[in-house]
Order: structure tokens, then sequence, then C-alpha cells
């Protein structure tokens, strides 16, 4: 499984948004200098993210994007399932069932999905911006 860009950049993005955090928006461009993305593809990401109401726009020119909801209600699992629709690496390991009768792979496949998605929701953004010297350190 691997995260595509619009995955790393929304988490991102929410990051950012997580750190200010005084309900004042952060406008596009702001958000766009500080995630280097560009202002169009930054929209749609943030598009996908709002429409998951994991982020609110407020219009005009003091607007911009604030989070939805605190930091530590928001967990990565839910932006990244978000922009990345589901996060599954094998056809069988959401369901634990696959076309192929002789296939032993389905339990752990199922397992290990099971536990990455365990493990994603519970790690918040108020996590992130905590251990964010822990990562860089």
């Amino acid at each position: 499984m691997k995260i595509s860009t619009k995955g790393r950049y929304g988490l991102n993005a929410m990051y950012y948004l997580a750190l200010k955090n005084d309900n004042e928006p952060m406008s596009l461009r702001e958000l766009a200098d500080k995630t280097s993305v560009t202002q169009p593809y930054l929209e749609k990401v943030l598009g996908i993210l709002r429409k998951h109401k994991l982020i609110n726009t407020t219009r005009g020119v003091m607007g911009g994007y604030t989070l939805s909801k605190s930091p530590n209600e928001i967990t990565i699992g839910q932006i990244l399932r978000a922009l990345e629709s589901d996060l599954v690496f094998s056809d069988c390991a959401k369901t634990g069932k696959c076309g192929n009768p002789k296939c032993r792979n389905k339990s752990i496949f199922k397992t290990i999905y099971d536990k990455l998605n365990n493990v994603l929701d519970e790690i918040t953004l108020q996590q992130m911006i905590e251990n964010e010297g822990e990562i860089n350190g």
C-alpha cells in the first residue's frame, strides 16, 4: 500500500490547520505556501476534506479554512480514508474473502488491514503535533 500525493498533501495541510487552531481561517495562499503545494491542487484536496466534514470554509476577504473539530477529535485514519477512499492493499483485505478458494493470504491480509486501521484511528492530529519533534528529532 502506498499513500498518494493527495493523502500526503492533505495530511500535511490538516497538520498546519491544527497548528493554527485559533478558529481564524487560513487562506488558500497561506496554506499553499506552508505546504509547498500548488493552490489549484490543494484546493481540490481541501474540497474533499470539506466534503467529509473535516474542515470548514469561510468565504470572503478574511475567509479561508479551519478544522471542523479540535485536533484531538480528528484522527489520521479519518483524513487518509477521506482522501484515499480506503486503505486496502488487497481485494480480500477488507472483507477477508477472495475469489480463490486455495488462497491462504486472506486471513493475514484481513488482520493487517484491521490493525492498520486501528492504529490510524488511534492517532489524532493533536498527537501528530505533539510528536512532531520526536519524528524529526
